[in-house]
């Protein structure tokens, strides 16, 4: 009798877990969603970032430390504005406490200059790595490479 008790509990906690993640993971997507709308309009919070965050971005170099406020700037500094929108958004939990998440997904979209296109059928791949801090994912590394050729994904 102990033993069913204790399976019923073990399939009860896994459920709970899963579907823990699956709002969670849609969570994240939303978030990832709406920071690309955010910056299309030309606002970011930088406390989306954790304090420090390793960037690599898709216009090649080296692997950058940037805090929260420098990637912010980074992003929206200058007369180039990134109005990309992101696809297949794939979330993957790590670790035991299930609080790091692995996030790979698409950009698609034109790079403007002074609201003209300067870049149009803009495409990259995105990895990143997010912390859940508190009850908030944080971004705490990001990879960008570009697709040549604007192959591999479907768009709206």
């Amino acid at each position: 009798m102990k033993r069913r008790i204790g399976i019923i509990i073990a399939v009860v906690m896994i459920a709970f877990g899963a579907h823990g993640q699956a709002n969670e993971a849609e969570r994240i997507k939303k978030n990832i969603t709406q920071m690309w709308k955010d910056m299309a309009q030309g606002k970011i919070e930088s406390i989306n970032f954790a304090e420090h965050t390793l960037t690599a971005y898709s216009s090649g170099g080296l692997w950058e430390n940037l805090t929260g406020d420098e990637l912010s700037a980074s992003l929206l500094e200058g007369p180039n504005r990134l109005n990309v929108k992101p696809y297949h958004i794939n979330v993957t939990f790590l670790g035991a406490q299930k609080d790091v998440s692995y996030v790979t997904y698409y950009l698609a979209g034109n790079i403007l200059s002074e609201g003209k296109v300067i870049v149009p059928n803009y495409r990259t791949r995105i990895s990143q790595v997010l912390e859940k801090r508190g009850d908030k994912w944080v971004w705490v590394g990001t990879h960008a490479s570009p697709l040549f050729g604007g192959s591999g994904i479907t768009v709206d």
